[in-house]
């Protein structure tokens, strides 16, 4: 047999195959590009949720026999110009955006030239357009209030990440959806963006007396348990705290978070999926994918002492 004949030459001469060439023929790179969000939040190293979603996309790819290239950028031309490079020079099929903000101009980017693309989070636009997976955020911040509220708080505070990102404004969304539905005051969103934002924080605590805070990440919520022990209060003696995520942020410290997981690895995942499915099947109608949440029971939440 002649086939058998080449492949035992090839495996004594040490030769392999120019997957590169092969590809080149093709019109594939087999590889997908990450785009990460810009500045802090993006960093792996200072926020281990994108690590997790790196290495399960790695996964994916893996099985698939495609490979992840990462798109970073410390401002927004830097990254819109390390997609444009990666695209323009044909180094990747596809993109997986990894975040999802208000009036993105990374996404309008890869919508205008019709690019490959899978979102992680809900789309602000072209969402019948737009293959995406993400929670059903709304539902997680209600879930998230609703634990307070159960455990007897009446006055529930909302701090977020900034008011940029679609899964902080739906997040709040749920919130104020549980109270209305408790018939208790729904306070306006304070979000930590500047180091000013200490005294905003002492300030809304003053104003709202809450009982109860809703926190849109663990990471953050390690910041508000700082603060509320600078400003003497005890978690949850004094103030309760639900997060999102339950990333390793949650245990990290005492007391331990109670937190909603978001199944972020199954989030990854699927988004890689769909992306290398679309670039296979370019004509199939691929759907959008809601992963489930959970409420985590820690030490951060504890009854209204008295009610």
């Amino acid at each position: 047999n002649t086939k058998v004949k080449v492949r035992q030459a090839m495996h004594k001469l040490g030769y392999t195959p120019n997957f590169a060439a092969q590809n080149l023929a093709n019109k594939s790179t087999q590889t997908i590009g990450g785009i990460l969000p810009v500045g802090t939040m993006g960093n792996p190293a200072q926020n281990p949720l994108f690590l997790e979603m790196i290495q399960e996309i790695g996964v994916v790819c893996n099985e698939q026999k495609y490979m992840i290239s990462l798109a970073t950028g410390k401002t927004m031309a830097e990254l819109k110009d390390s997609v444009r490079l990666m695209h323009q020079r044909k180094l990747v099929d596809g993109f997986i955006l990894l975040y999802s903000e208000a009036k993105d101009p990374i996404r309008k980017f890869l919508h205008d030239e019709k690019i490959p693309y899978a979102l992680l989070g809900k789309p602000d636009v072209y969402e019948n357009e737009t293959i995406y997976i993400d929670n059903d955020n709304r539902l997680s911040g209600k879930s998230a209030a609703d634990c307070l509220i159960q455990h007897g708080h009446q006055r529930i505070g909302y701090v977020g990440l900034t008011p940029s990102q679609v899964v902080d404004k739906e997040r709040y969304k749920g919130y104020s959806d549980a109270l209305r539905d408790a018939n208790l005051t729904v306070h306006p969103e304070l979000y930590f963006e500047t180091p000013t934002d200490f005294m905003a924080f002492l300030e809304f605590l003053e104003e709202t007396q809450p009982t109860g805070l809703v926190v849109g990440d663990d990471r953050l919520a390690l910041r508000v348990l700082q603060y509320l022990q600078l400003d003497k209060y005890k978690v949850p003696d004094d103030i309760s705290l639900i997060s999102f995520n339950n990333s390793v942020f949650a245990t990290l410290s005492h007391p331990f978070l109670t937190t909603i997981d978001i199944h972020v690895q199954e989030l990854a995942r699927q988004a890689a999926a769909l992306l290398i499915r679309q670039l296979n099947e370019p004509s199939a109608l691929l759907p959008k994918m809601i992963v489930p949440h959970e409420v985590i029971e820690r030490e951060t939440v504890m009854r209204v002492r008295g009610e």
